[in-house]
């Protein structure tokens, strides 16, 4: 596993609290008969790729490690 710095682990848990859920822009979607408006939303995948990490490392930064800090 890797193991990452304290002040990288703050960083990325203060910038999920203050961006996760925001809407980030509108996409279409649909198929053939049918198309739809879907707002995108700032998720743990967004998360990831800005500090260019994979989801499984960003999920375990933000509730196993989060959750050792508050123990």
């Amino acid at each position: 596993m890797t193991k990452f710095e304290e002040s990288l682990m703050k960083e990325v848990q203060q910038y999920w609290e203050k961006n996760k859920g925001k809407p980030q822009g509108v996409m279409k979607t649909g198929g053939v008969h049918r198309k739809v408006t879907v707002e995108k939303k700032f998720g743990l995948n967004d998360l990831a790729e800005k500090y260019n990490m994979t989801t499984g490392q960003a999920r375990r930064i933000l509730y196993v490690k989060g959750k050792e800090k508050k123990d």
